[in-house]
């Protein structure tokens, strides 16, 4: 890459390839119980964004489209010619902006993989972010965050998080043409829930709640992530 080194977890041989993109502060690894979870043949690609997990710090400014540009050009590194996207949170995010741009993605599982961050923080009952984790692992999901966060030069994260707020899904989800899971966890569900959501009606997108879970479902719940993968990819 031209900003550095991307570090991704490859394994399996089946395709179309599997791509999970994990959440801020996060890195590839947090998606290991869930690939565990699938069948052992399916190919499994989880990169590292920039500055996360084992990837290169850029020192330059970028945005979330460039994150998608990075998985594109992973994608055309390792030859890959159609692409299931499993995105958690910012990783959503950044599976959508993949998806709008190539005709490559065939499918998308997204995981609390906000449409945009206007009404995500109110659409929930507050107390659910974590939902039943352990103190133990919660403070794991912190810390990291906190030392991926400190490997920025403040006004670069700045601007990346900038382009984040900005992020708006809605016309690409409004006509996608792919299959589409939008999986959230079923703590803190009310009345204005799916409205504040801000997805919108399609055929091709089926809603998968997750009761018991908060917003860490890779972490909360790999069993049934899993799960939903494999509906999507015809896995049993």
């Amino acid at each position: 890459m031209p900003w550095g080194e991307m570090a991704y977890l490859d394994s399996g041989n089946r395709l179309p390839p599997l791509i999970f993109l994990h959440g801020t502060g996060c890195d590839a690894s947090d998606w290991v119980p869930v690939i565990e979870g699938l069948p052992s043949e399916r190919r499994c690609i989880a990169p590292d964004f920039r500055g996360h997990g084992q990837s290169t710090v850029p020192t330059q400014p970028f945005m979330l489209a460039d994150l998608a540009d990075d998985v594109l050009q992973l994608a055309n590194n390792l030859r890959l010619q159609e692409l299931v996207i499993v995105g958690h949170s910012l990783g959503g995010m950044v599976a959508m902006e993949v998806a709008r741009r190539s005709s490559r993605v065939i499918g998308l599982v997204l995981l609390e993989g906000w449409t945009s961050l206007a009404n995500a923080g109110s659409a929930f009952d507050a107390g659910r972010f974590y939902g039943s984790l352990s103190a133990a692992v919660i403070d794991q999901i912190q810390q990291k965050a906190k030392t991926t966060h400190s490997r920025f030069q403040p006004e670069i994260w700045h601007h990346f998080w900038e382009s984040v707020t900005e992020f708006n899904a809605y016309i690409y989800l409004q006509h996608a043409s792919i299959p589409i899971y939008e999986v959230f966890g079923g703590m803190g569900r009310n009345a204005l829930t799916e409205k504040r959501l801000r997805i919108p009606p399609n055929p091709n997108i089926q809603w998968v709640w997750v009761p018991h879970a908060g917003h860490y479902l890779p972490h909360e719940c790999p069993a049934e992530v899993a799960k939903v993968v494999g509906t999507l990819c015809g896995s049993p």
